[in-house]
């Protein structure tokens, strides 16, 4: 039996193209509706939406979602509608989610990207992309906007027309109006043959840094070009960065330094560099031996040498916390302090920040990851083991 497709169908022309091309085609469809009650029109194009389903016979669904402010309307909206369809999708099982971006919302997404200098994995829209693990078709980007238009004039659809579009309050708006409606047809094709020159390129780019980052020791002087520093910025946090900043932080981690990458922290440390994502102080209290996972940590019956411990009643309540300056541990050579610990094996600041150390009963640490346990809890047969 055919999947169904999510439609996501707001009544315009475009969506509304869509909706029955791929009826005609005979394909199962589930239509999705979001009415944000913004605009007078609102109810008119719901209406509409739920019209053409009566008469088809195709299941419609419609959501109210209540914007409470406090955050960019048309991200929120986009979340908001991009979650309805999944919903929708997992509900029914779908293939898919399907909808009406053509080609001048390929063209606006594309000069918007430019306009605010944005490195993307993609320039323009995708025809097949991702949302929450779902795909998302967009089987209308050779269209163009009148395409979508005579479409539904010539097979008489109904449809509504968003007054909103028509004002430069966004960006894209401001896009759609005083630059792509003024180009001619020839001048669209050029700049979509600018899109697949610079996707093209791109696409290059990154596959050199992959190829660049597979064999890659961390070693900053290694690094021969911004975007191979984009895609390692890309793969330990999932976030692009632009050019103009990755050139600068390629600027500065020249020399040891430690920069704030929002949830991450980098660390250029002995012509190294690291990335680490930032992490709350850890404190576990154990009154009793568990085995088990742990955040940062696993406790075990069995491990290595140097994981183990041995422990006795009196050193619980038990402590593994988040290391703090001035730790020390009494090792059978004397005592170490782990900063110079730290610092003869060489870890970064990012890492040191998060090891981790078992304390006692007594407030004494018993246990180091990489170093051991103390002299007082050492065994043969150790009946706790700790691994970071």
């Amino acid at each position: 039996m055919d999947k169904p497709r999510i439609i996501g169908c707001s009544g315009g022309p475009d969506s509304m193209a869509l909706l029955d091309w791929m009826v005609t085609k005979g394909c199962s469809v589930v239509v999705a509706h979001v009415n944000y009650q913004k605009r007078e029109s609102a109810f008119r194009d719901e209406n509409l939406v739920r019209t053409y389903c009566q008469k088809k016979n195709i299941p419609c669904f419609v959501k109210y979602p209540q914007y409470s402010g406090g955050q960019n309307f048309q991200a929120w909206a986009r979340q908001v509608r991009y979650d309805f369809f999944v919903e929708l999708a997992q509900r029914f099982e779908a293939q898919g989610i399907y909808v009406a971006h053509q080609r001048e919302d390929h063209l606006e997404t594309y000069l918007f990207q430019k306009q605010r200098k944005m490195l993307c994995e993609h320039y323009g829209l995708k025809a097949v992309s991702a949302y929450r693990g779902i795909p998302v078709y967009r089987p209308l980007l050779d269209w163009s906007k009148k395409d979508c238009v005579d479409y539904c004039q010539r097979n008489k659809i109904e449809f509504g027309i968003d007054e909103s579009n028509q004002s430069d309050q966004y960006a894209r708006n401001r896009i759609r109006h005083h630059r792509i409606d003024g180009m001619s047809e020839k001048q669209k094709e050029e700049l979509l043959r600018e899109i697949e020159a610079d996707n093209q390129e791109w696409k290059e780019k990154k596959n050199s840094a992959k190829i660049f980052l597979e064999n890659w020791d961390q070693t900053i002087s290694a690094i021969s070009h911004w975007y191979w520093l984009e895609e390692y910025l890309y793969q330990k946090t999932g976030q692009r960065h632009g050019k103009k900043e990755c050139l600068n932080l390629l600027e500065q981690i020249q020399t040891d330094c430690l920069i704030d990458l929002k949830d991450y922290e980098m660390e250029s440390f002995q012509s190294k560099l690291w990335i680490v994502k930032k992490q709350a102080p850890v404190k576990v209290v154990l009154s009793q031996i568990e085995y088990g996972s742990y955040p940062g940590f696993t406790l075990s019956p069995v491990g290595k040498t140097i994981e183990g411990v041995s422990v006795s009643p009196a050193d619980f309540p038990l402590t593994i916390r988040t290391v703090r300056q001035g730790d020390r541990i009494a090792l059978r050579y004397g005592t170490k302090k782990l900063s110079r610990f730290f610092i003869d094996r060489k870890i970064p600041k990012v890492i040191r920040k998060n090891w981790l150390v078992m304390e006692n009963a007594s407030g004494r640490i018993i246990f180091v990851p990489q170093i051991g346990c103390d002299v007082q809890h050492f065994s043969a047969q150790p009946n706790l083991f700790m691994l970071q």
